[in-house]
This record gives structure tokens, sequence and C-alpha cells, in this order.
């Protein structure tokens, strides 16, 4: 039987830590690196959809008519109604960008937009063959006026620079559900994981915002800091370390033994914490 742990006075005398591991934690089944992998792949899923839905909306406060003419657009039926709407609707698109960036058309556009001509302004995008490209992952749009490409960048569809957008998202995301629902996020529920403080402790929000920031450490070493979860004695990363975590794999709930067969632990299926840290 584990004896409790011992409390440490922390910031005010010298402690064992970041090295200190709580007894009760050892032999604890640790996450294999594709359970982790495939948990961190569905929680930027999810990322990437709260972060279109936001897009979305918040379009949708600055431009109400672009939305709900294109609704219209799609649910009127062949004619010269839809004809009028397909002008009036290029006409709101080319008007909101812009609005978000006033020297990035041409100057006929510009004129055409200002005197509200949607046919003469149909009529130029129609001649000069004008397509629209959507890429977040450049910050800044442009237009290239020999093939009439004209690509939307994150300061025009979000109206903030790339940076400005994702990384918020990706780190609140991580930081307020990790420590919410202490130590899971959907993905690493799905996934039957849980991240735990080494020290026994609960997470707290600093904690949690730190793994979330320390990403960004185990991105830039070329994504080894992530790989580091196959070799680790503890399979921690470089994010592991900053906050001093591990992911460790839930208990499963044991069914009725068949056949006099004897259900396969937890401790025996995956790999056991060790001491050392």
């Amino acid at each position: 039987m584990r004896g409790k742990t011992k409390k440490i006075d922390r910031r005010r005398t010298v402690t064992d830590e970041p090295m200190f591991v709580d007894p009760d934690l050892l032999g604890r089944p640790l996450a294999s690196p594709f359970r982790r992998a495939a948990a961190f792949a569905a929680d930027l899923a999810i990322v990437l959809l709260i972060a279109i839905l936001t897009i979305v909306a918040g379009n949708y406060i600055r431009h109400p008519a672009l939305l709900n003419g294109c609704i219209k657009y799609l649910r009127e039926e062949p004619g010269a109604k839809k004809d009028a709407l397909e002008r009036n609707l290029t006409a709101d698109i080319y008007g909101a960008i812009d609005k978000r960036k006033p020297d990035l058309l041409p100057a006929e556009m510009r004129s055409a937009i200002a005197a509200r001509d949607d046919s003469a302004l149909s009529a130029f995008v129609s001649s000069r063959g004008i397509s629209i490209v959507m890429n977040l992952d450049s910050k800044e749009s442009k237009f290239n006026e020999k093939n009439g490409i004209l690509t939307l960048g994150s300061d025009v569809i979000t109206g903030f620079g790339g940076f400005a957008t994702g990384v918020p998202f990706f780190i609140a995301y991580f930081t307020i559900l990790t420590w919410a629902l202490k130590g899971k996020t959907p993905g690493k529920a799905a996934a039957g994981i849980r991240v735990i403080a080494l020290d026994g402790r609960r997470l707290s929000l600093w904690n949690s915002f730190g793994r979330a920031g320390g990403y960004a450490a185990s991105a830039a070493t070329g994504f080894l800091g992530f790989l580091e979860a196959f070799w680790h004695p503890n399979r921690q990363t470089i994010h592991d370390r900053i906050a001093g975590t591990v992911v460790t794999r839930e208990k499963r709930r044991r069914g009725p033994a068949i056949s006099g067969t004897p259900a396969r632990s937890e401790a025996q299926s995956s790999s056991p914490i060790s001491p050392s840290a």
C-alpha cells in the first residue's frame, strides 16, 4: 500500500520539482503515441470547425446581405430573377472585399462598386474571367491581373492576420477544456486518455495554458518534440515536460469474464509510468 504524497512547501524552499512524481501515479498505464495522435487530430478538426463557424458568424454580422443574398440565389430557379440575384450577390461580395481592402481591386471595379452599377461590375468580372480563391494560410490578399485570380487571405476573410485568428482559438481550446475537463478534451475523451500532472495535483489553468503554448515548442523542433512520445520513458513530449504532465490511458470497464479467461489489465497492456520524469 502506497503512502500518501508528502506535502511540499513550494516556492519557499528548494524542492525536488520538476522531477517529483506522485507515488500513486507509478505503474499507471501510459497512452500510446498513436492514441495521442488520433486525439490531437480530432481536436484540431474541432478547432478548425469552431474557427470557420466564428469567421462565418463574424462576416454575417458585418455583412448580413452577403449570406442572405447567397441563400436567395441558391433557392431561386434558373431565369431572369436568378440572373438579377447573381448580379446583386456579385456586387455585395466585391463591395465587402473593397471595404476590407480598398486598394486590392482594379480601379474599374472600384468605380462600379462606388456607383452601385451591378451590371457594369458583373460585365467586368465576366470579361476579365476573374475568379476568387480563398487561402487562410496567406495573411495578405492579392490580385493577379494576368490570370484574373483574386486570392483572398486572412486579412480580408477574417479581418485579421492568420496568426491573430488561428493561434488564439488553438490555445483557448486546449487551455480551457484541458483545465475544465480535468485533463481531457473531446478528442482525448474519445481516445480514452487523459493529461495528468506528475506531482498528483489537479491541473491548474496556468498549467493547461503552459501545455497548450508548449505545442509551439514541440513543433519548432521539426515536430521531433511530438515524436519524443515514442522513446521517452514516460512518453513525455516537450510540451509535457514544460507543464510537468504525462498522458495516461483511462481504465476500461471490465466486462464479465468469458470461458474463465481473466481480463488483461491495463498495466499489462500499456507502458506504465516509471519513476524517471
